[in-house]
């Protein structure tokens, strides 16, 4: 019997799309990740901590474009930035937060103020995989998502091992 030595690729980016929604195919390092941020200063400084970390950003600018893009990808990683809770849209945000959380396997991680405590509650017990109260640099970002990086990768090595056992007959 052979072997069939194949690795899942179910966390990787095989293909993106660009600005003008033209598809270009993905470096296999690249890992894709939505991100939501209602502030245009926080989605620039998150893209580049995703450009410095081989990760393409899938950057949403508010709780409408962020549940349908989360209804539509698969990604490994979801990405939320919420502002302070007297920002018009934060309660819409969080909402849509929860939704796409039980729609998918995503880690997700919630960059918050840290000012009120009820807040990192509701992350976690939304089951985010990290709250960020003091994500404000590129270079917290970049910590943050080499961090993911590394608990997807380990996440998927058991998969990956299982993949690489089966054999002709499994197929």
């Amino acid at each position: 019997m052979a072997s069939v030595n194949r690795t899942s690729s179910a966390v990787l980016a095989p293909r993106s799309e660009s600005a003008g929604g033209v598809a270009r195919a993905a470096p296999p390092h690249l890992l894709r990740f939505l991100v939501v941020s209602l502030c245009a200063e926080r989605r620039r400084l998150i893209r580049a901590a995703a450009e410095a970390q081989a990760w393409d950003a899938i950057v949403c600018r508010d709780a409408g474009e962020f549940l349908r893009v989360a209804f539509k990808r698969s990604v490994p990683l979801i990405l939320v930035d919420l502002p302070d809770q007297d920002v018009a849209d934060y309660w819409e945000l969080r909402k849509a937060t929860d939704r796409a959380k039980h729609v998918s396997q995503s880690l997700v991680a919630v960059a918050g103020s840290g000012v009120d405590a009820g807040e990192e509650l509701w992350a976690r017990s939304l089951g985010a995989w990290a709250y960020l109260s003091e994500a404000n640099t590129q270079r917290g970002f970049e910590f943050v998502l080499k961090e993911a990086r590394g608990s997807i990768e380990r996440d998927a090595a058991p998969l990956n091992e299982q993949v690489g056992q089966c054999t002709n007959e499994d197929w």
